[in-house]
């Protein structure tokens, strides 16, 4: 018997509907002679419908969830960004802040900074998949608002700072939009949603072990 491709059924297993019968059915027909192509088609498929649904059911929840991602990553970023950061480019290249504001080095910091973004967003969906561990539609709208907001805030920052040469942004921000930004090539806009998503599977993972401790959610 052909074997399925392991990421789908990674993603049908961890983000799609808990159906039995729907991953029986799926591999009796990739069994059968279906290509690997049709089989994540099916997957996908089965997991945005199910999305959607679970979305319309309970759509207060999924604001909740939006509401809890970004609360953590916000929250996280404003009290521990600058921090971490900054200690992390004190560990590695032996940084100073004071140093750099008399000799313009700031590199070792934003490069810290960058590790600090990415490390941010895949807490917050972890945190999120873990909450709603039953109900894997709602990290999916979590990760849904960070596929729009992303591109969004690039193209208002693109836009002030066309118009006024630059702008001011609160830190807890700056490390959201800076991944958004040409001097990081942009990168986070493909980036960060693969981390979201990623460390959400990584994390509903770690719950569908027997052994996984259980933590209070919904």
């Amino acid at each position: 018997m052909n074997k399925p491709p392991a990421l789908a059924m990674a993603i049908l297993r961890r983000l799609g509907p808990q159906q039995d019968a729907l991953a029986g059915d799926l591999l009796e027909e990739y069994a059968a002679g279906r290509s690997k192509r049709w089989f994540y088609r099916q997957v996908l498929s089965a997991v945005t419908f199910a999305a959607i649904r679970d979305v319309r059911r309970r759509p207060l929840r999924a604001v909740a969830a939006i509401a809890m991602g970004w609360t953590v990553l916000l929250l996280g970023f404003t009290l521990l960004g600058d921090r971490t950061a900054g200690g992390l480019a004190a560990v590695l290249w032996k940084w100073d802040r004071q140093s750099a504001y008399e000799t313009g080095v700031w590199w070792p910091f934003h490069l810290s900074a960058v590790f600090v973004s990415y490390a941010g967003f895949a807490l917050s969906a972890w945190v999120v998949a873990r909450v709603y561990r039953r109900t894997p539609a709602m990290l999916l709208a979590f990760w849904i608002s960070v596929l729009i907001t992303l591109p969004a805030a690039a193209v208002v920052l693109e836009v002030l700072f066309r118009r006024w040469g630059g702008v001011a942004v609160p830190h807890g921000l700056f490390y959201v939009v800076s991944v958004t930004l040409p001097y990081q090539w942009r990168s986070g806009l493909l980036l960060v949603p693969v981390i979201v998503l990623l460390s959400g599977i990584v994390a509903r993972g770690r719950l569908d072990s027997p052994d996984a401790p259980r933590i209070g959610g919904v």
